[in-house]
């Protein structure tokens, strides 16, 4: 007999560079334990360690008591990551992150769009530094859809991945 099956995981997290690393073998072991799909299994913890490091490093830490949020949840056939972080609604980070995800949703898939976003790296000179990969390849790698909305100064990114 096959009961409905879902998952639930909602923490905070403390700001800080180690617990991402704890997090992603954390949430890597959970869901190996549980699910078959190695590959899905794989994809949920790197989104979910991606979107952390994004909160940490763009997010508005003047205030050191605040800390993260991240939330997973899904059923067999579908999973959400949720990172919510602290932010500065004037930030140029996260104009420049509503732009990537801006970009993304412009291609029919996050494949296209990582491979686009690839050859344009390949094509600037060297000189001109960074490649703005981050996002495209989050969502190429985890085969997701991501969002972000801000509600005063919280930021909640949040990946859709389906198995």
């Amino acid at each position: 007999m096959n009961r409905p099956f879902s998952f639930m995981i909602d923490l905070p997290v403390r700001n800080d560079w180690a617990n991402v690393d704890l997090l992603r073998t954390s949430i890597l072991s959970c869901f190996t334990a549980t699910f078959h799909d190695m590959d899905g299994c794989h994809s949920l913890a790197m989104v979910a360690g991606e979107l952390l490091e994004n909160a940490i490093k763009y997010g508005d830490w003047r205030d050191g008591e605040r800390a993260l949020r991240l939330r997973v949840w899904g059923d067999a056939a579908w999973a959400k990551v949720q990172v919510d972080s602290p932010v500065r609604p004037d930030s140029a980070s996260l104009g420049d992150l509503k732009d990537a995800i801006a970009w993304l949703d412009s291609y029919p898939s996050p494949e296209d769009a990582y491979r686009a976003r690839l050859l344009a790296v390949a094509a600037r000179p060297l000189a001109e530094g960074g490649g703005k990969l981050g996002i495209a390849r989050i969502a190429y790698e985890g085969n997701c859809k991501l969002q972000a909305e801000v509600k005063g100064d919280l930021l909640s990114v949040t990946s859709h991945m389906t198995f």
